[in-house]
């Protein structure tokens, strides 16, 4: 005790040692925390952990068995897109979080993925796609001889596998479906191939090409073939767009976008062999576009016409029956140039059918349609789907003076000229002027 009153504490050794090993415990964690902080950051790497959405499964299945180096990352509608890198990337965890908290504006998106030597992850942010594409030419020349189909997939090898292409800078404004009817064309299908990729790709659009193959021995049905490519291309992904295309005609601006309109769009306008003219104002025949939202209306296509002619002309019956218009573009932009063929047997009921079509447009089309899908490949180049159709027993008779008054048609006037009268009629009677 000090002079003043004044006790001084004092420890004694015990104490002392348990204040020693206190210290030098939390020392010891201390220094565990940064020793594996530091590890974690400097030493410790993940592989890439691939999250595949329900709906796009069949797509990491590709890309293991093609070898696709892609990993895999986050669209704003919580779908999946592949997007190149080599890096590493945030666990499932963190994406599914990311997911949860990150609310983006309408056209964005982001990718997520780890920046190599560090743990700091990062987003990329894609706008949509501008709505004039900017690399586009403007009037091409046709090519008209084609490599060999392996050229061809050395030239496009930036395609993936079914023909699948996404541009890889901005998010595409249309997801568009190409469904072509199939037989005995492979150079055609090459030089279309040849084309039809290049333009596709210059106007960004998010597109696969379906060819759709009957089998052998049977009578060609051009509008049913359409319609089970727009079932099987719904299989595979989610389009909003389809273009229904002759494999013989081939653009040649490239400015005549291959997207859809609110209307169904009329695209081949104006064909060479046609001297550039619109035959006649109904027309939809050749290359046609349509939303899904307008195949559901007019139940897509008839399946009732066998051989050449009338289905478009069915459809185009279709679209304005239920209140739909068809558009173009003009005849200076949309152009086409028709590549050389045998023409095909001509349907001797088309008439028939065109004339009575009205009374099937509910149950001749999507809604009836059946079929046996024999084989599909995801090719390099397209998707191909072979079928094998039957006729549809659905038949509405004509009287014995339609049938003289389409007999005595057929015996005068060529093909042209008959699908001219046909679209002159009014309310598709039998009642027509011969005014060629």
């Amino acid at each position: 005790m000090s002079k003043g009153g004044t006790v001084l504490p004092s420890c004694s050794p015990v104490q002392l040692w348990r204040a020693h090993i206190c210290k030098a415990v939390i020392f010891s964690l201390l220094m565990f925390l940064f020793l594996e902080y530091t590890c974690n950051i400097l030493v410790y790497r993940h592989p890439i952990n691939k999250i595949v959405a329900p709906g796009l499964a069949w797509i990491s299945h590709l890309n293991q068995k093609f070898g696709d180096d892609r990993a895999a990352s986050v669209s704003k509608n919580h779908e999946l897109l592949l997007v190149n890198t080599n890096s590493t990337t945030v666990n499932n965890t963190s994406v599914k979080k990311l997911i949860e908290n990150i609310k983006l504006n309408k056209n964005e998106s982001f990718t997520i993925s780890a920046i190599k030597n560090s743990t700091t992850s990062h987003l990329e942010t894609k706008k949509e796609c501008p709505l004039v594409p900017p690399n586009l030419v403007g009037r091409l020349k046709v090519l008209a001889n084609a490599p060999s189909f392996d050229e061809l997939e050395q030239m496009f090898s930036n395609l993936n596998p079914g023909g699948r292409f996404r541009p890889s800078n901005c998010i595409a404004r249309s997801k568009v479906a190409l469904v072509i009817p199939y037989r005995d064309r492979e150079e055609h299908l090459r030089i279309f191939l040849h084309n039809m990729h290049p333009i596709l790709q210059r106007q960004q659009l998010d597109y696969g090409i379906y060819v759709i193959e009957e089998a052998p021995d049977m009578k060609f049905n051009r509008a049913m073939l359409m319609n089970i490519g727009y079932v099987e291309a719904l299989k595979q992904y989610d389009y909003d767009c389809f273009i229904f295309h002759d494999v013989d005609l081939i653009p040649e601006d490239d400015r005549n976008l291959y997207s859809c309109p609110e209307q169904p769009r009329h695209m081949s306008v104006a064909i060479n062999t046609m001297n550039y003219r619109l035959p006649y104002k109904d027309i939809f025949g050749g290359v046609s576009a349509l939303t899904k939202k307008h195949m559901e209306i007019v139940n897509g296509f008839s399946n009732e016409f066998w051989g050449w002619g009338g289905e478009d002309d069915d459809m185009s019956n279709r679209v304005r029956h239920h209140g739909l218009k068809i558009t173009r573009y003009s005849p200076k932009i949309a152009r086409y140039t028709m590549l050389k063929h045998k023409k095909d047997d001509p349907n001797p009921d088309r008439y028939n059918k065109l004339y009575k079509g009205k009374y099937r447009f509910k149950k001749d089309g999507l809604s009836n349609l059946k079929y046996s899908r024999l084989d599909l490949v995801l090719k390099k180049l397209y998707t191909w789907v072979l079928v094998e159709i039957e006729p549809i027993k659905y038949f509405i008779p004509m009287d014995k003076g339609e049938k003289n008054a389409i007999k005595s048609l057929d015996a005068q006037y060529s093909d042209l000229q008959l699908l001219l009268l046909y679209n002159r009629a009014k309310n598709h009677c039998m009642e027509v002027e011969l005014v060629i």
